[in-house]
């Protein structure tokens, strides 16, 4: 069956003084758009549906108070609130009507909303326990599926991992009826059971084997237990196992890139020593610069020590002629030496023996022979360091942006890691074996019980046929043990079907969505309702590891397959329905929702459809409905068409 909303109906529900909003239905159109700007009141629609069904579980009432309209308040401040759903169910043609209604309580200084039940109406005949009819119709826990806020969506992707969601998807697919009826076999059996017990403690054989069945059936329940708690262990550590592999075959990949990012250290290092070198060249290379400038100072300098060089020589040559001339009555002149002539002899004598004038000599050839190296210095070309320098520079600043990248690639990857990794796939793997070694032996160990407990029944059978209301009884017993197995292998089927469905139309979502459809080849959907996206290599891929715009696309995926899967083609109430999706995956599911049994409602901003996505939609679109404001005021909204 397929459930349409037909009207909703505001009356001081929070910025709607009294609003009525019809939903009018048109030949192959499931669309309407519901536009707004931000702060008009499009999230205000959906709260105020999910309030009218759910009551608390859709907008706590601790926080009701703030939802009166403010205006209204001001001119009544003990006024009612209201909220009316009209729906159309159109296999029988039948017409819901569900209200809730919330009046302001003041209490000294204190407001509070005092809530009263909702109603539910049934083409004009008013139905009591309005919970249970709603829930039989849109199921509480299923709420998330139905009516949701499209910047939250990628998070419905993570949700299908919850026990509550496992319920709720249960729920949509009809499962708690089926195990009611297990159940409730169960109880006959155990009924049943008790009264053979009670018949037979007369016959001491039947009394004894009755006993016995019962420790069985005790056994068979542990047994029972223990394998439900090893198939929950299995499922943990396959996913802990598949997930090593996953990350080690992460690792394998980013092993090269974590070896490119040691060499390219290593050449960091280098380049750094070659650029500190280059640093110090150019700086070395200033400090000398002025050098040229100096050079025929220099030169002077040098020639003029070599003259005062030559001349010591010359003057220390002179030492043996001077003592001769010392002890010589004669000057070499001829002339006679005086006294101060020999005086001044014997100074000069005495400072050559002193080495004053040899070490004069020493000091000043080796000014001179530094002077000389001076001489030999060639001009460096200053243009040519600094680009050298530069080139360094800019090489290393490049090497390190590539350092920075393979780093980025590799973040959370380390060398430590990669050589554990393997290790802990070893480790997980044999987890998982030892685990499933143990639900193989506790399966044979039920198949065994099973087996003596189907004998006892049998000789039970046998012992209660002799005595005629026994016999009934053991009668009564095996049907109820045949319905019972009916019922239990009812729900392993219809779980696999609803599994092998919601795979299909979840898949067929998928590829119409993602913008990457030659990437995967489906969806797969476990038994605890996790998802993995098979990919044309064969790999199923965790859903965490998706882009975000992946994440977002599987989940709109899922919801829309369970929804198609489900008895009830519900109505499908979006908030802000793109979230933070591209353009390529917004006009891919603008496409698909015009592919859809169910009736879709799109709250939305006019960024949200950009004149060519409204043109993609357009030809699905029933009506498209605008929130405005009434003088400006944020406390008073109206849908016009």
């Amino acid at each position: 069956m397929s459930l349409q909303l037909r009207q909703i109906r505001l009356k001081n529900w929070k910025c709607y003084q009294k609003q009525q909003l019809r939903l009018n239905p048109q030949i192959n159109c499931n669309v309407w758009i519901i536009f707004g700007q931000n702060g008009y009141g499009k999230t205000s629609i959906l709260e105020a549906i999910l309030w009218c069904l759910y009551g608390n579980e859709g907008v706590p009432t601790k926080d009701l108070s703030k939802y009166f309209n403010r205006v209204a308040v001001k001119k009544n401040p003990s006024l009612d609130m209201c909220v009316e759903l009209s729906f159309h169910e159109t296999t029988q043609s039948r017409n819901y009507y569900i209200s809730r209604t919330a009046k302001r309580v003041i209490r000294g200084n204190t407001e509070y909303a005092e809530v009263e039940e909702a109603t539910f109406n049934i083409d004009g005949t008013s139905k009591n326990n309005a919970r249970e009819y709603i829930e039989s119709l849109l199921p509480r826990l299923c709420k998330d599926f139905f009516f949701f806020d499209g910047v939250k969506i990628e998070q419905y992707a993570v949700l299908t991992q919850t026990d509550e969601t496992k319920d709720a998807i249960e729920k949509i697919l009809g499962i708690p009826e089926l195990r009611n009826l297990k159940e409730d076999a169960e109880k006959v059996l155990q009924s049943l059971e008790k009264k053979i017990r009670e018949l037979g403690q007369a016959n001491h054989k039947l009394q004894q084997n009755t006993k016995q069945l019962q420790e069985i059936q005790v056994n068979i329940e542990l047994h029972c237990g223990q394998l439900e708690h090893a198939k929950q262990t299995l499922e943990v550590d396959v996913k802990i196992y598949n997930d090593a592999k996953e990350r080690a075959k992460q690792i394998e990949d980013l092993r090269s890139k974590l070896e490119t990012v040691a060499r390219l250290e290593q050449r960091q290092e280098i380049l750094k020593d070659k650029l500190k070198n280059a640093e110090k060249e150019v700086e070395n290379a200033l400090k000398k610069a002025s050098m040229p400038l100096l050079i025929g100072f220099v030169r002077e300098m040098v020639e003029e020590l070599q003259r005062q060089t030559i001349k010591t020589t010359r003057f220390s040559a002179s030492l043996i002629q001077l003592q001769e001339l010392l002890n010589s009555k004669n000057c070499l002149c001829g002339r006679c030496l005086d006294e101060s002539s020999r005086n001044y002899i014997r100074e000069q004598l005495t400072q050559i023996e002193a080495g004053k004038l040899t070490q004069e000599a020493i000091k000043q050839d080796e000014l001179k022979t530094r002077l000389s190296l001076l001489l030999q210095y060639h001009k460096p070309n200053l243009e040519d360091i600094l680009t050298t320098r530069d080139r360094l520079g800019e090489d290393l600043d490049n090497l390190k942006q590539e350092i920075t990248r393979y780093k980025h690639e590799t973040e959370g990857t380390n060398q430590q890691e990669a050589a554990e990794i393997w290790r802990k796939v070893g480790i997980s793997e044999r987890k998982v074996q030892e685990t499933r070694e143990i639900t193989e032996r506790l399966t044979k160990d039920i198949e065994e019980l099973k087996n003596q407990e189907k004998k006892l029944r049998q000789t039970i059978e046998t012992l209660a046929g002799q005595d005629k209301e026994t016999a009934t009884l053991s009668l009564q017993v095996r049907l109820a043990t045949g319905l019972k197995a009916a019922a239990e292998e009812l729900i392993n089927w219809h779980i696999h079907q609803s599994k092998r469905t919601i795979e299909e139309h979840t898949t067929a979502r998928y590829l119409q969505v993602t913008n990457k459809p030659e990437e995967y080849t489906g969806i797969e959907i476990k038994n605890n309702y996790t998802l993995g996206v098979r990919t044309v290599t064969g790999d199923i891929l965790n859903p965490e590891i998706l882009s975000p715009g992946e994440k977002e696309a599987l989940a709109f995926a899922f919801i829309t397959g369970l929804n198609l899967a489900s008895n009830t083609a519900a109505p499908l109430v979006m908030d802000t329905p793109f979230g933070h999706l591209d353009t390529a995956h917004q006009k891919n599911i603008v496409k698909s929702l015009g592919q859809m049994s169910s009736q879709v409602i799109l709250l939305a901003t006019d960024r949200d459809f950009p004149d060519p996505l409204l043109q993609e939609i357009k030809p699905y679109l029933a009506e498209i409905h605008y929130i405005r404001r009434k003088n400006a005021s944020e406390d008073a909204s109206i849908i016009e068409s």
